[in-house]
C-alpha cells in the first residue's frame, strides 16, 4: 500500500513538505519554511515522527523547500538526505544564513548549531537522468526542473501487488525560456502527478519584453539622478540581474554608475554558480567558454562587510543597489529602503513574487502611503515597479505542457498554489486534458 500526505504547500505556496508511505518506507519530499502570513505554522509540531522518516528527498535549495530541515534533524531525523550536488552546495549557504535570522526571531525553531548535523545527512547525490534504489522495488530518478540551478523533478517507481506504479513530484518548475538555467526536462510516463501551481492562473509576458522593461526602468531612473533599489533573492534572481546588468555595461549604458551587490549571501551563492557552468543554458555556457565571467562587470562592487555596506550611503546618486532579502523580510535591503523610499527620484524594482504578508508585498501596494519598517515610519515616495514575469516559476502554459504529453496518468494532484489560483488551474486542465484533477487539501492523506 502507498499513501501520500501533504504537510505543507497544500492550498498555499510555502512550507513544502510531502510524506510518502510506500510499504515500510517513509519518504519525505522537501521540508521547507512557511513564509509570509503562514509563518506561524513553523512553530507547530510535525504531524509525524521525524525519527521514523527513512529518506528526505530535496528538490531544490529555496528555503520554502529546505528551511525546516534543521528542525527535522533537531526533532530526531538522522538518516539520508538525497539531492543534486549543487543543491547541497547552495543549501549549506542558505541554511546557515537562515539559522542566523531564525535564532533572532520571536519564535526560534532552531539555531546555527543545528545546521551542521543537518548537512551531515546530505551526501547521497542524484543527478539528472540518474536513478537510485531505495529498496528492492522502490526506485527514484531526477530530471531537470528548470527552476533554479540544481532544481529537480522527482519520479518514484514502486510495485504494489505485482503492479508497477509511479508518482512524479514536479518540484518547482521553471519557464521554458530562462536567463541562466537550462530548460526543464519532460517525463514520458507517470501515474500520480503532484504538480506545482504557483502561476496556474496566468501566462507570463514574453521574456524579451520583460528584460527590455527592466533595463528601461533602470536607465530612466539613472537619467533622473535617482537610486535604483533591487530587492533580490540571493539564489538565481541575483545572478540573473547581474547578467542583465553585465549586458548593459558592455553596451556602455552604465558608465560611471556604481552597481553594488550588497548581499553577502548572494555574493557567496554566485561563487557556487561559477562552479557549475555545465548546468546553465547555452548562452551562459558560451560566456564561460569564452573565458568570461557572466556575473561580473567593471561597474560592479561587492560589499561583504557591514562597513562597506554603510559606506554606500556616502556615494552620490545615481547608483544601483542589489540587496536581500527578496521579499524585504530581512537583510540589508531594509536599511536601504528606510533611506531611499522617501525620495521620488528613486525607484524600487521588484523582480520576484512577493508572498502576501511580507514587507515586499506591502511596499508593492503602498505608493504615496506610510509604511512601518522595523521602528521607522516611512512615507513611500519612490516609484515602485513590479516585473513579475522574471519568475522562476512556470506559467499556466508551461505547467499544462509538463503534463500534456505524459502517458498513463491516473490523477493530477495540484499543490503549491493559492486556493483561488488552484481552482482556476483545475478548470483549465479540465478544459484541455482528459486527466482526473484533484486539489490537495492541507494534511489530506491520499491512497496512490
Amino acid at each position: 500500500m502507498a499513501y501520500y500526505s501533504s504537510f505543507g504547500a497544500a492550498q498555499g505556496v510555502t512550507g513544502s513538505c510531502h510524506l510518502l508511505e510506500i510499504g515500510y518506507l517513509k519518504i519525505l519530499v522537501d521540508c521547507g519554511l512557511f513564509q509570509g502570513r503562514d509563518e506561524e505554522l513553523n512553530i507547530e509540531e510535525f504531524p509525524f515522527d521525524p525519527s521514523e522518516i527513512d529518506y528526505v528527498i530535496v528538490t531544490h535549495a529555496h528555503l520554502d523547500h529546505i528551511g525546516r530541515l534543521p528542525l527535522l534533524v533537531k526533532e530526531g531525523f538522522a538518516k539520508k538526505i538525497i539531492s543534486t550536488k549543487v543543491t547541497y552546495e547552495i543549501a549549506k549557504l542558505m541554511l546557515a544564513n537562515a539559522a542566523g535570522i531564525i535564532q533572532e526571531s520571536k519564535n526560534p525553531i532552531y539555531d546555527e548549531n543545528d545546521v551542521e548535523p543537518t548537512l551531515k545527512c546530505f551526501g547521497t547525490f542524484l543527478e539528472y537522468g540518474e536513478s537510485i534504489n531505495l529498496a528492492d522495488d522502490i526506485k527514484i530518478s531526477f530530471k531537470n526542473a528548470g527552476h533554479i540551478l540544481g532544481s529537480a523533478s522527482l519520479k518514484i517507481e514502486y510495485k504494489e501487488d505485482g503492479m508497477d506504479k509511479s508518482a512524479i513530484f514536479s518540484g518547482d518548475l521553471g519557464q521554458h525560456s530562462r536567463i541562466i538555467t537550462s530548460p526543464l526536462q519532460a517525463w514520458e510516463k507517470g501515474n500520480y502527478i503532484f504538480l506545482e501551481s504557483t502561476y496556474g492562473d496566468r501566462l507570463h509576458e514574453d521574456l524579451t519584453i520583460l528584460i527590455n522593461s527592466f533595463k528601461e526602468n533602470i536607465l530612466n531612473t539613472i537619467k533622473k539622478g535617482g537610486v535604483v533599489l533591487l530587492p533580490s533573492f540571493a539564489l538565481e534572481r541575483t545572478q540573473e540581474i547581474l547578467y542583465l546588468l553585465k549586458q548593459m555595461s558592455e553596451e556602455g549604458l552604465l558608465s560611471n554608475i556604481p552597481v553594488y551587490l550588497d548581499a553577502p549571501l548572494a555574493i557567496n551563492v554566485t561563487k557556487v554558480f561559477k562552479k557549475f557552468p555545465h548546468l546553465m543554458n547555452d548562452e551562459i555556457k558560451a560566456v564561460f567558454e569564452a573565458g568570461q565571467d557572466p556575473f561580473n562587470f567593471k561597474e560592479l562592487i561587492t560589499t561583504s562587510l557591514k562597513e562597506e555596506s554603510i559606506a554606500i550611503n556616502e556615494v552620490a546618486a545615481p547608483k544601483i543597489i542589489i540587496a536581500g532579502s527578496g521579499m524585504c523580510e530581512g537583510g540589508r535591503i531594509k536599511y536601504h529602503l528606510v533611506r531611499y523610499l522617501q525620495n521620488p527620484l528613486n525607484k524600487v524594482i521588484f523582480v520576484g513574487f512577493q508572498v502576501p504578508g511580507t514587507l515586499g508585498n506591502k511596499i508593492s501596494t503602498m505608493h504615496n502611503k506610510t509604511i512601518k519598517i522595523d521602528d521607522s515610519y516611512i512615507d513611500v515616495k519612490a516609484d515602485i515597479e513590479i516585473i513579475n514575469g522574471f519568475s522562476a516559476h512556470a506559467d499556466q502554459s508551461d505547467l499544462i505542457n509538463f503534463v500534456k504529453n505524459l502517458e498513463d496518468i491516473y490523477c493530477i494532484y495540484l499543490i503549491h498554489g493559492d486556493e483561488q489560483k488552484l481552482k482556476i488551474f483545475k478548470e483549465k486542465i479540465n478544459d484541455e486534458l482528459e486527466s482526473k484533477v484533484h486539489i490537495v487539501k492541507k494534511k489530506e492523506r491520499v491512497y496512490i
